[in-house]
């Protein structure tokens, strides 16, 4: 082999050498990268503001009565909306509203809670939580000429729930909650209604 050759191979081997150190460990990372329209959501964290709204089904009893206890449970629709702050990986507070609706005739029966609540998340990376909530109800029955007729009082809520993560700021949350209220009738003593809501709802966060 001619010397010039040789001095050749030994000038350019070196080059090569440095050239496919450079170039290999950016070809595997390139090829890791996602396919173009996919987001990879690194951060779990909860934060910011939140609002949720959601979809379900209550049963609703009553006691009336003295001595007779709950009724049995008539399940109809429910609907609620909540929204509030995060305080950190833990704990959520806000407000919730929640609503069980019968429509009956000429006339609509409801029974509504205004709630301050707290949700406690165990598991800093995981969105099971436990909350309870303190507030107003009122059960009420609407006629279609304007008249109603109900009574407001205490309600307390306590309940628990999942956050499963659907991208960067939305949740799909499945909830059970119990709703007691008691009330002081306009015609003397007082009476207890409680609601069973299996609830679905979609939650928005904001933040990174």
């Amino acid at each position: 082999m001619p010397r010039s050759l040789r001095s050749l191979q030994v000038t350019i081997a070196p080059f090569l050498l440095t050239l496919m150190a450079l170039l290999v460990p950016t070809s595997i990372a390139h090829a890791q990268q996602l396919p173009p329209g996919l987001i990879e959501v690194k951060d779990q964290g909860r934060r910011g503001f939140w609002l949720g709204v959601g979809l379900g089904a209550g049963g609703e009893s009553n006691d009336v009565v003295p001595g007779a206890g709950y009724s049995e449970p008539f399940y109809q629709p429910t609907i609620s909306l909540r929204a509030g702050g995060t305080l950190g990986a833990h704990f959520r507070l806000g407000g919730e509203i929640l609503s069980w609706i019968n429509e009956e005739g000429d006339a609509v029966e409801s029974l509504s809670s205004a709630l301050f609540v707290a949700q406690f998340y165990p598991i800093r990376r995981a969105g099971l939580y436990l909350k309870a909530g303190v507030g107003l109800g009122r059960n009420a029955v609407d006629f279609d000429y304007g008249f109603d007729v109900g009574d407001t009082g205490f309600a307390g809520l306590i309940g628990a729930g999942y956050e499963l993560r659907l991208g960067r700021h939305i949740y799909l949350n499945p909830a059970l909650d119990l709703v007691g209220q008691t009330y002081d009738s306009r015609t003397g003593g007082s009476y207890r209604e409680r609601l069973v809501n299996l609830g679905l709802g979609v939650l928005f966060q904001t933040g990174r």
